[in-house]
């Protein structure tokens, strides 16, 4: 019976061609997978252990300086809405980095379709937060997302 790595491994080779949203998937290491979508956004792919997981995270941006305390504040807020979001989290990279969505996808009985539906939910939460966060976009600089937008997965 295949390891919960080797059947993410196969499933990360498969789902390329299953999904025609994706362009191109990349392992740059044993371990860790880019996914890049046809509207160019990236969701990095990092497995870890204890337990079994793979670790999906994606760049949203850099808040304006001006918007920084409400853009950082509001990202706490949602970091404890923890069991409406599924579990997606924000993070800073860094003092002044980039501001950061993750999520912790646990191996065990993961299937493709199952992981088909939380990237393309991921990617979509994603895009929501980074119009948010950068003020770029169609709607007004620092325009809360919608709870709908910017809650759970759904996988």
């Amino acid at each position: 019976m295949a390891t919960n790595l080797e059947r993410m491994q196969i499933m990360m080779e498969e789902i390329g061609p299953a999904m025609p949203e994706i362009e191109a998937v990349i392992q740059s290491e044993e371990k860790n997978w880019a996914i890049q979508f046809e509207d160019q956004s990236i969701v990095m792919l990092e497995w870890a252990e204890n337990p079994d997981r793979v670790v999906l995270t994606a760049i949203l941006g850099t808040p304006s300086e001006s918007m920084q305390l409400s853009v950082y504040e509001t990202l706490l807020c949602y970091n404890l809405l923890w069991k409406d979001t599924g579990g997606v989290k924000m993070a800073l990279s860094g003092p002044g980095g980039e501001l950061v969505l993750l999520y912790e996808l646990f191996a065990t009985n993961l299937n493709r379709n199952e992981l088909q539906t939380v990237l393309i939910n991921f990617v979509s939460i994603s895009q929501v937060w980074s119009v948010y966060v950068t003020g770029e976009g169609d709607e007004p600089a620092g325009q809360l997302p919608s709870p709908t937008d910017m809650l759970h997965l759904g996988a």
